[in-house]
């Protein structure tokens, strides 16, 4: 199961999980600007082995991704 969750300025605001890979980093492409947070966003994608892929975007424009 992988499964996309979002945070604004800290706080868990919605998660979704996706049955197969394709799905799930459709999805989390179409993560691209900080939202509705006042200061970031932070989007997650979890893969089922455990690996994590983190983007982060700040209101300043900023952007990071692990």
């Amino acid at each position: 199961m992988y499964t996309l969750s979002i945070a604004y300025d800290g706080k868990r605001i919605a998660s979704w999980d996706f049955a197969d890979a394709l799905s799930a980093v459709h999805e989390f492409d179409k993560c691209v600007d900080a939202g509705d947070s006042k200061e970031y966003a932070t989007y997650n994608l979890s893969e089922p082995n455990g690996k994590m892929h983190t983007k982060n975007f700040y209101r300043n424009g900023k952007v990071t991704q692990k």
